[in-house]
C-alpha cells in the first residue's frame, strides 16, 4: 500500500535474513475461486499449530480470562462471505452480475498512468474516497479481501476479482462491505485467523521470507485493532527494547496467536515447543514482574502498567494540590 503503509516500510539500510526458519519456500496463498465454498483449506505449514477453537486472550498473571471472540450463531464455517447477522454476502451468481464495465471504470480511476495496476498514489486516493487513512485497519481488510500479493499495489486482476467476490462495484459498495466484514471480524475467530495469516505474507518485502522487526511490530499493532490481547503492549515493548532481533519468521508470527491464547507468565513451560523468542520474552517479563513487586513504579515502563503508574502519580499530585 506504498505510502498507504509508509510507516510499515523497512528503512533502506535494514537487512533481513531471507531464509525461512522452516526451510519451506513460501508461495502465493491459494486463491478463493468459489465464493460459496467454505474455507476449509488444509495449510501444510507450521500455522497448522494454530488452535481451531475460539481465541481466548489471557492476562500475564495467574488469573486467566477469556477474550471477546465468540462464534456467531448461524455463521457458515469459515465462509468469508458470511455476515454478522448470519446472512451471506452475495456469492458467485450475483457477483457475476456486476458489470465488468463498472469495475473496469472504477479500476481506471485509480490505476497508475504507466502500469496496469493501482500503485501508491492511486491507493492513497482510493483510501481518501473511502474515508480511511492509508494505514487504517480497514485498508488492511480491503487488501485481504482483494488477496493483494504485496503492499503498495493492487493488480487489475486482484482489484476486479476481489470486488466481484465482495459484490461491490462502487465506492459506496466497498465502504458498506468493509463495515460488514470488520464487524464480523470482531466475533469470528476463524475469519480473524485467515486475516492474521494473510497479514504476514502481505507485509513481506519482495524476495524476503521473514518480516523485518519494525514491520512486524507495526503489523501486530494493526492486525489486532479489533481485539487487542492483554499481552500485546508488553510483547511489543519487549521487541522494541531488543532491536538486535534479526526479524520475525512465519513460525513465530503464526504461533503468536497460540501464545496469546495460552500464555500465563507464572505457569509458562519453556520445555514446550515455543519459539525461542517467546522464551526470551517470558524471562524478560518475569524479571520485570519481580522488580515491580519490590517497587510498584519499577519495571513497568512501556507497558500498560506504565500508564497506570502515570495516572496514579497524576492523582497524587492533584491530591497534594487540593490539600
Amino acid at each position: 500500500m506504498g505510502s498507504c503503509l509508509t510507516c510499515f516500510k523497512s528503512p533502506p539500510n535494514a537487512t533481513v535474513n531471507n531464509v525461512a526458519s522452516d526451510g519451506v519456500v513460501l508461495g502465493p496463498e491459494t486463491a478463493i475461486t468459489d465464493p460459496e465454498a467454505t474455507v476449509n483449506v488444509l495449510l501444510v505449514e507450521t500455522d497448522d499449530l494454530l488452535a481451531a477453537s475460539p481465541i481466548r486472550m489471557t492476562s500475564l498473571g495467574s488469573e486467566r480470562k477469556s477474550g471477546s471472540f465468540k462464534k456467531t450463531i448461524g455463521l457458515l464455517n469459515g465462509n468469508l462471505n458470511a455476515l454478522p447477522d448470519g446472512s451471506s454476502l452475495p456469492g458467485k451468481d450475483l457477483a457475476t452480475q456486476i458489470s465488468d464495465n463498472d469495475l473496469n471504470k472504477l479500476f481506471e480511476e485509480y490505476k497508475d498512468s504507466q502500469e496496469d495496476a493501482i500503485l501508491s498514489e492511486g491507493i492513497e486516493r482510493l483510501c481518501c474516497d473511502l474515508g480511511y487513512k492509508p494505514d487504517d485497519f480497514a485498508i488492511l481488510v480491503l487488501a485481504w479481501r482483494l488477496d493483494a500479493s504485496q503492499m503498495c499495489q493492487f493488480t487489475k486482476s486482484e482489484f476486479i476479482q476481489g470486488l466481484q467476490q465482495m459484490n461491490a462495484a462502487s465506492i459506496d459498495d466497498i465502504k458498506l462491505r468493509l463495515e460488514q466484514i470488520m464487524e464480523k471480524l470482531k466475533t469470528d475467530s476463524e475469519d480473524f485467523k485467515l486475516l492474521y495469516r494473510f497479514t504476514f505474507r502481505f507485509g513481506l518485502e519482495p524476495g524476503h521470507r521473514i518480516l523485518s522487526l519494525d514491520m512486524a511490530i507495526s503489523l501486530w499493532r494493526l492486525v489486532f485493532t479489533v481485539h487487542t490481547p492483554d499481552i500485546l503492549p508488553r510483547w511489543l515493548h519487549f521487541l522494541e527494547q531488543h532491536q538486535n532481533i534479526r526479524g520475525v519468521p512465519k513460525d513465530t508470527w503464526n504461533m503468536f496467536l497460540n501464545f496469546v491464547e495460552t500464555c500465563d507468565i507464572t505457569q509458562y513451560d519453556d520445555t514446550e515447543a515455543w519459539p525461542s523468542l517467546f522464551d526470551d520474552f517470558v524471562e524478560y517479563e518475569q524479571e520485570r514482574l519481580k522488580l515491580a513487586s519490590k517497587n510498584p513504579e519499577a519495571g513497568l515502563e512501556g507497558s500498560e502498567g506504565g500508564l497506570v503508574t502515570a495516572v496514579a502519580i497524576g492523582v497524587q499530585e492533584d491530591d497534594n494540590n487540593n490539600s
